[in-house]
């Protein structure tokens, strides 16, 4: 259960802030992490996670491509008036001015990246071409988002920031498939339509909410490619410094997933798998004790 919590010291009790709420409501392994970061970082850490959850629900709020791109559009004017110094009255616009853009400003593209890879997800009901074209997607939004997180922390280091685009595209991807339920309701797929094709998997099946066997073999492919990148990013943990390695510690609760994901027999339609984790506090509590990612 998430009320499940590996210490009283690592959540504390005290009053959130509105990025604070947004990112525990909505991306509690995130929430998570951020708590065991040096505490000066952790309020830039929840602005910039609630601005990737405002970029990345967009898909989900709106009914017409039209209304999604002109909320995206609205993002990237906020961004222009957060670096101008006149950030719109958003409480996130807000958190990012006040609290993460004397460490992010030089960092701006990376979330204006992430702002136009996800105008790219209203373009059809399947957007995304092939497996290369998902992995640049997943760079252009969980890998610059990580490599954010690592700007906020710290970690300028180039293969620190290498480490930051693979950790956080494989996280991308495990949001990307817990979300493949909400995104079938919608008829808007993420998967690359070359791997549906290759794996004869029918669309009506995923948008009526059927799985089968090729849509597992589909997703079971993707999961190894997802455990590659995490292999890569941990591969290059002597280059990320201690203290910043919280921004990659996503990468512990994709294991988990990845492995619920395994023993749904990778049908990604499985309720069990939209379920929480109870063992992700533990999980982060091990990995933190260990500096581990």
């Amino acid at each position: 259960m998430r009320s499940a919590a590996p210490s009283h010291a690592l959540i504390a009790a005290r009053k959130l802030s509105y990025c604070a709420l947004q990112v525990r409501a909505n991306d509690f392994e995130r929430y998570l992490c951020t708590l065991v970061a040096p505490p000066e970082a952790r309020e830039a850490l929840f602005a910039l996670y609630a601005f990737d959850l405002e970029i990345a629900r967009v898909r989900h709020v709106v009914s017409q491509p039209m209304a999604g791109l002109i909320r995206l559009q609205w993002w990237r004017e906020a961004l222009t008036g957060i670096e101008a110094g006149r950030p719109p009255a958003h409480p996130v616009a807000e958190a990012l001015h006040h609290e993460a853009w004397p460490r992010l400003s030089a960092a701006r593209a990376r979330l204006e990246n992430a702002v136009a890879a996800h105008e790219r997800e209203l373009e059809a009901e399947v957007p995304i071409a092939d497996l290369a074209d998902l992995e640049r997607h997943l760079e252009a939004t969980g890998g610059e988002i990580a490599r954010a997180a690592l700007d906020l922390l710290g970690a300028g280091d180039e293969r620190a920031l290498e480490a930051g685009g693979r950790i956080g595209g494989a996280w991308a991807l495990v949001r990307l498939l817990r979300a493949l339920p909400q995104d079938a309701r919608a008829r808007r797929l993420l998967l690359p339509a070359a791997l549906l094709e290759r794996h004869g998997v029918a669309l009506e099946a995923i948008f009526e909410g059927r799985g089968d066997a090729r849509l597992a073999a589909a997703v079971a492919e993707l999961a190894g490619w997802a455990r590659g990148q995490l292999r890569l990013g941990r591969a290059l943990r002597p280059h990320v410094p201690a203290l910043a390695r919280a921004a990659l510690r996503p990468a512990l609760f994709a294991d988990l997933q990845l492995r619920r994901l395994r023993r749904a027999a990778y049908d990604p339609l499985a309720p069990a798998l939209a379920r929480p984790m109870p063992l992700a506090p533990l999980r982060l509590l091990w990995g933190h004790l260990r500096r581990a990612y």
